[in-house]
């Protein structure tokens, strides 16, 4: 399974997407997560099962959800209090509970 995570331009996302990693290979989970940018993900959308974006970014959810609608990626708002934290751990079981459903 691949995840991408997604801000303005990349940056924040970085940090949170090595925690998750980390999250995931502490538990043995197959799981590659990314940090990207909105614009990155329109050209690559096909690339992932998962794309999350961050609250700065969740004016851009339904065109968001359109994109990956096309390439079959669930998309989700991150958790608000897992994003304040950088919790990789929390968003890891986010992004577990979008492949079940």
């Amino acid at each position: 399974m691949k995840a991408i995570i997604l801000c303005s331009w990349g940056a924040t996302s970085s940090s949170l997407a090595k925690n998750v990693n980390d999250a995931a290979k502490k538990q043995n989970i197959n799981l590659e997560v990314d940090a990207g940018s909105t614009i990155d993900f329109k050209k690559k959308a096909s690339d992932y099962d998962i794309a999350l974006l961050e609250p700065q970014v969740r004016h851009l959810e339904k065109e968001i959800e359109e994109i990956g609608a096309k390439h079959n990626v669930k998309v989700d708002l991150i958790d608000m209090q897992a994003f304040a934290t950088f919790d990789g751990e929390k968003v890891l079981e986010q992004i577990l509970n979008l492949i079940k459903k």
